[in-house]
């Protein structure tokens, strides 16, 4: 993964990235495209927050970008835009937190996903979503949650009863009391059904968690 990341680095040097919208020489999502992105409308479960509609062209296209075509800076990106457009949000949990640091957790992907993939794309998106902000506010901790089960990819299904039994159970916790009376933000990057995120929440709760509630990039 770090020789990945040097090699990434100097083909980014060689090659600067293109915007994924637009085709210009400037980043991997310029601010003219970023504009344009139709935000979610949906109603998803109100623990749930999401920036974007998955259903634009150009959403889908970054989500599958960031997942499939190994561009984890792109996930840098993405938590960047999570973070700014979710601050009021934030400043909202940050009450329950009475001062702690908010705990942040990446839904986690399987030992085999990751493999193949290099990488879990919403720890990443996690990782920069704490680095925007100040120093303190969040804990990133990605070990509290983990996936038991390698289970079907949710974008290969379309019903959403199958989506919900195909998350059921595929999670485990570590330690419950590193979440006893904790606030928490699980991150991913879409959400659909919310079946995902919510599994994550009740197993949290069940550990005496006193707040959790869930960002993602798209819906």
């Amino acid at each position: 993964m770090y020789i990945k990341s040097i090699l990434q680095f100097f083909l980014e040097l060689l090659f600067p990235s293109r915007c994924l919208g637009c085709g210009s020489k400037k980043e991997i999502l310029c601010d003219s495209c970023m504009d344009k992105l139709p935000t979610a409308e949906r109603e998803t479960e109100s623990s749930i927050f999401a920036v974007y509609d998955y259903r634009d062209p150009l959403v889908k296209k970054l989500i599958w970008e960031l997942k499939y075509h190994h561009l984890p800076y792109l996930g840098q990106k993405l938590g960047d835009i999570l973070y700014s457009s979710l601050i009021e949000e934030i400043n909202e949990i940050r009450i329950f937190s009475s001062g702690c640091p908010i705990i942040v957790i990446p839904v986690p992907i399987s030992k085999e996903r990751r493999r193949l993939r290099g990488y879990n794309q919403s720890e990443i998106i996690a990782k920069n979503f704490c680095n925007s902000s100040l120093k303190g506010i969040f804990e990133f901790n990605k070990k509290i949650i983990y996936k038991k089960l390698n289970t079907t990819p949710q974008a290969k299904l379309t019903n959403r009863n199958r989506r919900l039994q195909n998350i059921k159970g595929a999670f485990g916790i570590t330690k419950s009391e590193n979440v006893k009376d904790k606030t928490i933000i699980v991150i991913d990057d879409v959400t659909t059904t919310g079946g995902t995120i919510n599994e994550i929440i009740k197993l949290l709760k069940k550990s005496g968690a006193k707040k959790i509630i869930g960002f993602a990039v798209a819906h």
